[in-house]
């Protein structure tokens, strides 16, 4: 039989035996062929224990499902399937294997916590507390009930509650670093960003190679505005891991915060060098790139997340600004008629739409952009005064006219839409009425009136210009 060979002289197998064994047990299992026949239940089991503490866990649910067919009655057999496959994250195969270990012992208290653990991971909040209840009152100070309890709390956001918790775990060795990050997790959702900064400190003392905490440490001084001091926590949890995709990643974000645009560039492509279908990385390297101004290699990067995902709208519009930004205006267009498909009510794109139609010599076109814009959006006056821009040339003043009137209603001393308005007029032959706008302006910039002349003069006969200085007392 294939089994451990015990010293009489020791307690229990050695880790070079059960390394062994275990290499024998894979090879049979693999190839179906047990020569002398199945393990007996008892090499099973100490073989399940040792891939468990040894975290194998797949080699663990393998034999604890063999141990389990060799001893349906054993409840740690059932038990033990139900940790492997909990250790997996398959937490709905590890409540069945779980409610089969109660049924062959109703009483451990471990198969009743590990239930509650289960049913908290499912997000089944009200079975798991039953479960947790049942075991604390069996026994008031099982750390794992208790942390259990913690997070149902957490869960629940009554977060006080839970803090009150972790807080003792925390002064378990086994259970600290744990109930540390438990903690600052709280502190992070109730805004107690100081509080929360100080566990994570903690945590750094304690461990100064815990990646995670450094990580963590870099989240909140972001969340606080200390980009700088994030940084410098992103920077040890990428020495400690290098691969760390998460804290590149927010490295880059906090580099383009502190205006240090190419050491973002880099930090995003770190993190794309070491997880290249990020989307999200692949996306904020572009938008960097894009912003320092390298369209090509923007597009380039963009073009890469779309192979991803196709409906990435964000990338979509970002090339298409790229394109935009290199005179490729049918790539442009092209790429903002994509976008609008899948999300026809982005005001943004319809703006960049109507601007690479107005750039392409598209008046008519790029007008209906712009209405679209301020129907999606009301207030916004740059799209406003593009619109009022658009129809004074192409032609039509008064449509402009109406539009030069939102600004002002937006902004009652924007200087441009009171000279843009009085052009309005003039090219509507309503001089008079140009008055007050032109006046105003002069007011509020009096350098227009260095410009006024030829502005103007092109918009009416000569007759009419001369009227309209002597009107604004700008003869000599």
């Amino acid at each position: 039989m294939l089994e451990f060979e015990y010293d009489d002289d020791a307690d229990e197998p050695n880790r070079q035996e059960l390394d062994e064994t275990l290499r024998r047990f894979r090879e049979s299992y693999r190839s179906g062929n047990w020569q002398q026949g199945r393990p007996t239940a008892e090499a099973l089991e100490t073989i399940v224990h040792y891939c468990l503490d040894t975290q194998k866990f797949e080699d663990a649910l393998t034999f604890a499902r063999m141990w389990r067919e060799v001893a349906p009655y054993s409840a740690d057999a059932w038990h033990k399937e139900g940790i492997a496959l909990g250790s997996l994250g398959r937490w709905d195969e590890a409540l069945t294997a779980y409610i089969g270990a109660a049924e062959l012992d109703p009483v451990d208290v471990e198969i009743v916590v590990n239930s509650g653990i289960a049913l908290e991971q499912l997000g089944r909040l009200d079975e798991a507390t039953f479960y947790i209840e049942r075991a604390l009152r069996t026994d008031p100070e099982n750390p794992d009930a208790l942390f259990t309890k913690a997070m149902i709390l957490e869960k629940r956001e009554r977060f006080d509650e839970a803090v009150r918790i972790f807080t003792y775990l925390s002064r378990l060795e086994t259970y600290q670093r744990d109930a540390l990050f438990e903690i600052a997790f709280c502190q992070e959702h109730q805004e107690k960003f100081d509080d929360a900064l100080m566990t994570y400190e903690r945590l750094v003392d304690s461990d100064p190679f815990d990646a995670n905490a450094w990580f963590n440490k870099g989240v909140i001084q972001g969340r606080k505005g200390a980009h700088r001091a994030a940084v410098e926590a992103y920077e040890f949890a990428v020495a400690i891991k290098p691969d760390f995709v998460n804290a590149w990643y927010n490295m880059g974000n906090a580099m383009a915060a502190c205006g240090k645009l190419d050491a973002s560039i880099e930090a995003y492509e770190q993190a794309h060098r070491h997880d290249p279908l990020d989307l999200q990385v692949v996306h904020n390297l572009a938008t960097s790139l894009e912003e320092r101004g390298s369209f090509a290699e923007a597009i380039a990067m963009f073009s890469k997340v779309l192979t991803i995902d196709a409906e990435h709208v964000p990338s979509l519009y970002g090339r298409g600004t790229c394109y935009d930004a290199l005179e490729q205006y049918e790539a442009a267009l092209a790429d903002y008629e994509s976008a609008l498909s899948l999300d026809p009510g982005h005001a943004d794109l319809w703006y960049a739409k109507g601007d690479a139609l107005y750039n392409s010599g598209n008046l008519a076109d790029s007008i209906e952009c712009y209405r679209k814009v301020v129907e999606l959006q009301e207030v916004d006056l740059e799209c406003w005064f593009d619109l009022g821009s658009t129809y004074l040339e192409a032609g039509e003043p008064f449509e402009a006219l109406k539009a030069f009137t939102e600004v002002i209603k937006i902004d009652p001393e924007s200087v441009s839409a009171y000279w843009a308005s009085a052009k309005a007029l003039v090219a509507l032959d309503q001089l008079d009425l140009a008055v007050p706008y032109l006046e105003q302006a002069f007011e509020q910039d009096p350098r227009r009136k260095e410009t006024f002349e030829a502005e103007f003069s092109v918009l009416t006969t000569p007759e009419k210009f001369l009227s309209l200085q002597n009107d604004l007392k700008l003869t000599q």
